[in-house]
């Protein structure tokens, strides 16, 4: 019974360090998407921003969704972590 029991708990602990894993994992590429999205909004901004450089109303205007996809994107990262 004891060598069972043994075993059960170690069974256990290793469900316990895996699921422990899964998070921190998840976490990790969660963070790593959305640096790769911000990256990729500030990408398309500056073309924007250089399309229209000749046009500052016209910059401002249409460049302005990049701007907000950005802050929202800088507000779903993980707090200190950007």
């Amino acid at each position: 019974m004891r060598l069972g029991g043994l075993v059960g708990l170690v069974l256990l602990l290793d469900v316990m360090a895996g699921c422990q894993w899964y998070q921190d994992y998840r976490n990790t590429r969660g963070e790593a998407d959305i640096k790769e999205e911000k990256a990729e909004l500030l990408k398309a901004q500056r073309k924007c921003l250089e399309k229209y450089e000749a046009d500052p109303a016209a910059q401002k205007d249409r460049c302005a969704a990049y701007t907000r996809a950005i802050q929202e994107a800088e507000r779903s990262a993980p707090t200190g972590k950007q």
